[in-house]
């Protein structure tokens, strides 16, 4: 009896070590072939072209497309034009996953396609989704700041009830961190499953923030290991910093996102994004201009200050009219134009917005260039532009409107409507 006694707690401590060497180690849930994490993404023109990310096993190498235009009938498979993927092994941290991307081009604009990913007898279901309109169209899109903590169990909540209040939006933007360690398998596996089916149908435009980012296998600072492989975003940005640089014209606004985090640790990368955002900004025929970045312009967290980034990206977005700065990393709401400090004269043309979607929140330090602010509270945008108005919503996470503003264009001079 002594010796079962011994022999049971024996097994029972190799069976508690086993455990805690396993701990954060991940499988994917992902296997026998058949595709897991599919994301439509962000296009350079979502009139007539999207594309499409998903992942595999890592004995799945090769994968396709099918795309057809939506009908009724049951067989759209007869009709439907198949793509071959562009695939890419990813073996780190001991897991090997296969990641696959389609550009697809030529679509017509305001339009229903259906689509679905795999290959063989391994599919998955078809997906819908709507090709946007050209510039005399309103465009409609949700952002959030950032998700980072405790994606599953509370983050989850928000994502679901911002499609409930937005059911049309044609985009997903997102100010950064989206996870809170940018090379843990485990946070993005989250994110997917709080995230739903949302991405499968509505293109998703992210920002990089300092938590997506993260050390190699071989020990250089950069983005995310699972970034590049699970986003397939324009790459019209600065060389090295694909992915997390990039502009889509998405009917009448220039959309422009920028890596404040590498702006931050890099000489040559604050150089390179200062002479690309220059040109990007002076060169385009928008009515309007969105940046999306992580670290704010003006802080709203005691103890933070851009004070670099407010040197040298502020006086672009003055001089360049930008409209409206979406913002996170300080875990707060805070949004502000009238009252925006300019170097000369005038009002800002700007209206700058931080925002936090995830339960990881702070207090608000009041400051002067502030309309409204609010702490320790989840939110979700919406936000809509026409050719004139752009009307921005802010929800709270049971879909109560806490705040709303309008920028009305007029000969060029943005006027606010609180």
């Amino acid at each position: 009896m002594i010796f079962l006694k011994k022999y049971a707690l024996f097994l029972l401590f190799s069976l508690l070590w086993i455990a805690m060497d396993c701990w954060g180690q991940y499988t994917p849930a992902v296997s026998n072939g058949y595709p897991d994490q599919i994301v439509l993404n962000i296009s350079e023109n979502l009139a007539t072209s999207i594309a499409v990310s998903w992942r595999t096993d890592g004995n799945t190498g090769s994968s396709t497309l099918q795309i057809v235009r939506d009908q009724s009938q049951f067989n759209i498979a007869d009709s439907a034009e198949t793509l071959t993927a562009r695939s890419e092994l990813l073996d780190f941290k001991g897991i090997r996953t296969w990641h696959h991307s389609v550009l697809i081009e030529g679509l017509v604009a305001q339009t229903t396609y259906a689509y679905r990913v795999g290959q063989g007898e391994k599919w998955s279901e078809w997906i819908n989704f709507k090709t946007t309109g050209g510039p005399e169209t309103t465009l409609k899109f949700i952002y959030f700041g950032d998700v980072q903590a405790n994606i599953k169990s509370l983050w989850s909540r928000i994502a679901k009830q911002s499609i409930r209040t937005l059911p049309d939006a044609q985009m997903v933007l997102y100010a950064g961190d989206i996870v809170n360690r940018g090379n843990n398998l485990n946070e993005w596996e989250d994110w997917y499953y709080a995230s739903g089916n949302m991405h499968q149908s509505i293109p998703i435009m992210p920002a990089a923030g300092n938590h997506d980012h993260g050390d190699s296998d071989t020990g250089v600072y950069g983005i995310s290991e699972y970034w590049n492989k699970q986003f397939e975003l324009p790459k019209n940005g600065v060389m090295g910093l694909e992915g997390t640089t990039y502009y889509a014209d998405v009917q009448n606004v220039r959309f422009v996102v920028f890596n404040t985090e590498m702006f931050n640790t890099y000489e040559k990368d604050k150089d390179n994004q200062m002479r690309w955002l220059e040109e990007v900004l002076a060169n385009h025929k928008q009515r309007w201009v969105i940046m999306l970045f992580h670290h704010p312009v003006f802080s709203t967290k005691k103890n933070r200050d851009n004070v670099e980034l407010r040197k040298l990206v502020k006086p672009l977005i003055d001089k360049y009219k930008v409209d409206l700065v979406l913002q996170g990393h300080d875990h707060t709401y805070a949004r502000g134009k009238e009252r925006v400090p300019m170097d000369g004269k005038g009002e800002s043309h700007a209206a700058y917005v931080v925002s936090v979607s995830g339960p990881k929140m702070s207090e608000v330090q009041e400051a002067d260039w502030m309309d409204c602010s609010a702490s320790f509270t989840q939110l979700f945008h919406g936000v809509e532009v026409s050719q004139d108005k752009l009307t921005f919503s802010s929800y709270k996470v049971n879909g109560d409107l806490l705040d709303a503003f309008t920028i009305l264009k007029t000969n060029g001079i943005n006027n606010i409507k609180h």
